[in-house]
């Protein structure tokens, strides 16, 4: 099963657990979708060397902070100095 998810600090608020998972079994796609609260920004590291989600989406305050785990970034990302979404691409 592949695994997405949305890593961020507050998400209890979030509605996209169940809206992810619900669009992939409607859509016959094994895959799960989770929500990854980290309290504070050190344990962003960690995190995503630990994880295996393929991708992930990225909630304020951790937008910025992520940038410096990442190994690319597209031109807006660059522009903007903030990154909405992570690929985890095979090595």
């Amino acid at each position: 099963m592949k695994k997405y998810g949305l890593v961020g600090k507050s998400l209890s608020h979030s509605f996209s657990e169940r809206y992810f998972n619900d669009k992939f079994a409607a859509l016959n796609i094994d895959a799960q979708y989770r929500l990854f609260e980290l309290p504070t920004p050190e344990e962003i590291a960690g995190f995503l060397q630990e994880t295996d989600a393929l991708g992930l989406n990225v909630t304020v305050p951790y937008k910025q902070t992520v940038i410096r785990y990442c190994k690319s970034l597209d031109e807006t990302a660059l522009r903007v100095g903030a990154v909405n979404c992570l690929l985890k691409k095979k090595q």
